[in-house]
């Protein structure tokens, strides 16, 4: 209860809460190159339990065409759908938008 406390007297999520721990886990007994390591990242049982909480009511959230960064999808999917509208629009003789927005600055 103190996180939700301290969130509305702040504004801000404690800053313990993002904070993770990555071991390297070797995968192979003599060790002599990174990919013969395999990291795994140790998270706050508080991040755990708001994970598995907020998985349950995401997708009421998310809609059915977000397609990256949401489990058994791929932003790959985006792209064949896309081509096969645009493919049915060329044989029906459907009117249609396309419309390409650059998110790069979104990642900075």
């Amino acid at each position: 209860m103190y996180l939700l406390r301290d969130f509305h007297k702040g504004g801000s999520v404690v800053k313990d809460l993002n904070r993770t721990f990555i071991v390297l886990i070797p995968k192979v007994k003599n060790v002599k190159s990174i990919k013969d390591l395999k990291p795994i990242s140790l998270v706050n049982s508080l991040y755990k339990i708001l994970a598995s909480r907020l998985r349950k009511v995401l997708s009421l959230v998310i809609g059915e065409s977000q397609m990256a960064f949401v489990k058994n999808r791929q932003i790959d999917d985006s792209f064949v759908n896309t081509y096969e509208i645009i493919h049915k629009w060329k044989n029906e003789s459907e009117g249609g938008l396309v419309v390409k927005v650059d998110f790069e600055k979104a990642y900075d």
